[in-house]
């Protein structure tokens, strides 16, 4: 399995990254990295867009699934037909949103394999005929940042960045809908405060002690999400506020 994930998706990216370093007119292993990073966005755009979308969608329509499961609750036949009636209405389908998400990781750990494995003489025996092994991997981003080496400065930016793409996902808790929430979305707004500033506090503990070659890729990625997020959520509220135009207001 291991052997399976190499050969169809770590050294194919490896080969990428390689093949755009070889092309940049200034050899940079930063730059090379970035024009990857939105490389495979736009290749794998419609799993990203999908899973992210399904994430939306999904927090958005919270507050109605604990009212379903709060008016039915003693039927459960009809509080199942409710939930996926309310499911295909917005076109979201949690049990495929789990395939998404578990694809989407997989390419994310993939290319931080990349990256983790480094640019050695014994790396680069990886790459195909087609791809000329360069003599030296440039690792000075910029000029002045060897991504080679842990830095805090880029650690610090994916951590903020990071911060803001979970604030864009998570809907505030005075957006869900009602003024006094119950125990369940009481528990949910909990859950979802926590994951804002969780997810940027495990990011930093993980980046701070790693090449910041990563911790640069996590910002290309997480600069790229903050615009999918921003173009979904946009679209969804016109979306719903068509649907209210088109109810009468009602």
């Amino acid at each position: 399995m291991s052997n399976l994930f190499n050969t169809y998706l770590v050294t194919p990216f490896f080969n990428v990254l390689i093949l755009i370093y070889n092309f940049l007119p200034f050899q940079d292993i930063g730059l090379a990295t970035i024009i990857l990073t939105f490389i495979i966005r736009f290749v794998f755009f419609p799993i990203f867009y999908k899973s992210t979308r399904q994430q939306i969608v999904m927090n958005r329509i919270q507050p109605e699934l604990l009212k379903i499961q709060k008016e039915y609750k003693d039927d459960k036949e009809k509080q199942v037909k409710a939930q996926f009636a309310l499911y295909k209405k917005h076109k979201v389908n949690p049990l495929s949103g789990c395939l998404l998400t578990l694809v989407q990781l997989t390419i994310i750990f993939a290319v931080y394999r990349v990256f983790l494995n480094g640019f050695s003489s014994e790396r680069m025996a990886d790459l195909y005929g087609f791809v000329s092994r360069p003599e030296i991997v440039n690792t000075i981003f910029l000029g002045f940042i060897n991504l080679s080496k842990p830095n805090l400065g880029l650690a610090l930016i994916s951590a903020f960045l990071q911060f803001i793409s979970s604030k864009m996902l998570f809907p505030s808790s005075k957006n869900t809908g009602a003024d006094q929430p119950q125990p369940a979305q009481k528990m949910t707004n909990i859950m979802q405060k926590q994951m804002v500033f969780l997810g940027p506090i495990m990011t930093l503990i993980i980046l701070v002690s790693l090449p910041s070659i990563i911790a640069l890729y996590w910002t290309a990625t997480t600069v790229f999400s903050i615009v999918q997020q921003w173009f979904i959520q946009k679209t969804i509220k016109v979306g719903m506020e068509t649907e209210i135009k088109e109810n009468g207001g009602n």
